[in-house]
């Protein structure tokens, strides 16, 4: 996440003109080499070619700060009573669960085993096998 939010506009002057061997590298690691079919890869390029592109991309990681004092104000006052997924994968694994279990009433959490950090890209499968049942109603709690 640093590089993405380092000094203004750092990653996109390091990135414009490069940004396929960038979104190469993303989705191979974001999905453990796995990798995409060609046709999704080219139209994730195409999305993430150009200063303006990259600049509103790397935007949410440059947020981080202000959405995590965002969150920590809100959870002083009230918790999540809604029912709540929290999924992880390869690299983080359970860390989101964990970073939801204190402020959450009803938290269901599930790590996807040989999953890259891109989970509707690499396991999509097993992605919507736990999103289904919970979307659902349904009681899968899990840990």
């Amino acid at each position: 996440f640093g590089f993405h939010s380092a000094a203004p506009g750092l990653a996109e002057t390091v990135l414009e003109g490069h940004e396929a061997e960038y979104v190469d590298w993303f989705l191979s690691a974001g999905t453990l080499g796995d990798g995409v079919r060609p046709a999704l890869r080219d139209a994730f390029v195409r999305a993430y070619t150009g200063r303006q592109a990259l600049s509103c991309a790397f935007s949410y990681y440059r947020a981080l700060p202000e959405s995590a004092v965002q969150i920590e104000q809100a959870v002083a006052t009230a918790r999540l009573t809604v029912p709540t997924m929290a999924l992880g994968s390869h690299p983080v694994g359970a860390a989101l669960e964990r970073q939801l279990r204190p402020v959450t009433d009803d938290l269901t959490g599930h790590v996807i085993e040989e999953c890259g950090h891109i989970i509707p890209l690499h396991r999509p499968r097993a992605l919507l096998t736990l999103l289904h049942p919970f979307l659902a109603g349904e009681d899968v709690k899990g840990a």
